[in-house]
């Protein structure tokens, strides 16, 4: 796992000993969820005495796991991603995933949330049509006229489904919308 952020770098602001304790918490992957010392040393670069001291600095602190002669991370290792995670809203969540499935799909796809009576459109992907659907994040409809407003409401649990539904004016905006 030769990796160029355990390089030592021009810059006096770098921190050699951050990047290849970094580098020794990147080394465990989907196909390496438990490994020996020798093996994180090889896939580090790092020499066997360097990735045992940090591998058991790690351990002290709680990332990583060992049985004295394995060792593995801790969930504790996604505390390091949680404030990266925490800061991204739905939409930028979403905004990704809406592609990929636009473009397998060859349709658009959005994201809503209800809001009172209300769906308010978070994410979309619009493709290129003939015609397009003037809708846009930010859209609001009323979340019993349409698809995506029904599909949020059959998640509500009953009592907040029939609250909504007390309060709902299930007024028809077209021939076809179901009011009832």
């Amino acid at each position: 796992m030769t990796d160029s952020a355990v390089t030592p770098q021009a810059s006096d602001q770098y921190v050699q000993s951050l990047a290849r304790g970094l580098a020794v918490i990147r080394a465990f992957d989907a196909n390496n969820p438990v490994m020996t010392l020798s093996e994180v040393a090889a896939r580090t670069d790092l020499t066997r005495a360097t990735a045992r001291r940090f591998l058991h600095t790690l351990v002290e602190l709680g990332y990583v796991r060992t049985d004295g002669k394995t060792f593995a991370l801790t969930a504790k290792v996604l505390q390091l991603g949680y404030s990266y995670l925490s800061a991204l809203s739905l939409p930028q969540l979403a905004q990704p995933h809406l592609e990929q499935l636009s473009l397998k799909l060859g349709e658009s796809t959005s994201a809503a949330v209800l809001d009172g009576p209300d769906i308010f459109y978070v994410a979309r992907v619009a493709t290129k049509r003939i015609m397009n659907v003037g809708i846009t994040v930010g859209t609001r409809f009323p979340a019993y006229a349409t698809s995506m407003g029904r599909v949020l409401l059959a998640g509500l649990p009953q009592a907040k489904l029939e609250a909504y539904l007390a309060t709902a004016e299930l007024t028809p905006l077209t021939p076809r919308t179901v009011a009832s």
